[in-house]
């Protein structure tokens, strides 16, 4: 199953979030998705907007991009380049330790590199999720940043939305734990293979 791709028109909405002046309508997906990847690139970086470029433009519905965009907007680094130290300068850091609590605070924790905390399914109105939820911690302890992009969640309940939140801090994290190569390298799989989703 594949998903349906985001319409000239729906990436151009989204571009008009990177841009002060009115942007002009695309004729195509192609020549949309060109303007919103050079917008997003101007504003947080070229090598993070590869990936991000990815994950927002193969979003299953278009409130799941605008939703992917507003976290790399709002929780995003807007200076990647800012954060680089020499790497003789680096001492060993032990690993962040999972936040629970407050949104901002576990979604700052996701974005220094730290997996979040997975959702507590332990309540008998999860039990019929709890597998998948397995599978998406799997994927986020592994760093499989292309699959749990493909991880396929229909948020109609609480149970899902908490899945599909879960997921996209997961690959916030990932982005930020990783070197800005390992990164590009990602995005340029992502692009080129096709999208699949996986199945509970």
């Amino acid at each position: 199953m594949k998903t349906k791709a985001l319409t000239a028109a729906q990436i151009d909405t989204l571009a008009q979030r990177l841009s002060d002046t009115p942007i002009e309508p695309a004729t195509s997906a192609k020549r949309a998705g060109d303007v919103f990847a050079r917008l997003l690139a101007a504003r947080i970086g070229a090598e993070r907007a590869a990936l991000a470029f990815t994950s927002i433009v193969t979003a299953e519905a278009f409130d799941q991009a605008e939703a992917r965009l507003t976290l790399v907007l709002d929780y995003g680094n807007p200076d990647p380049a800012g954060e680089q130290t020499p790497a003789a300068e680096e001492e060993p850091k032990a690993a962040p330790t999972p936040v629970v609590g407050k949104p901002q605070a576990i979604r700052d924790q996701a974005q220094s590199g730290a997996l979040p905390q997975s959702p507590d399914f332990s309540k008998p109105t999860h039990a019929r999720f709890r597998a998948k939820l397995a599978q998406i911690v799997a994927l986020a302890e592994a760093g499989d940043i292309a699959a749990l992009q493909a991880f396929e969640i229909n948020p109609v309940s609480s149970s899902p939305k908490a899945m599909a939140r879960y997921r996209d801090l997961c690959v916030i994290a990932i982005i930020a734990s990783q070197p800005a190569a390992v990164w590009a390298s990602s995005a340029s799989k992502c692009l080129c293979q096709p999208r699949t989703v996986r199945k509970s």
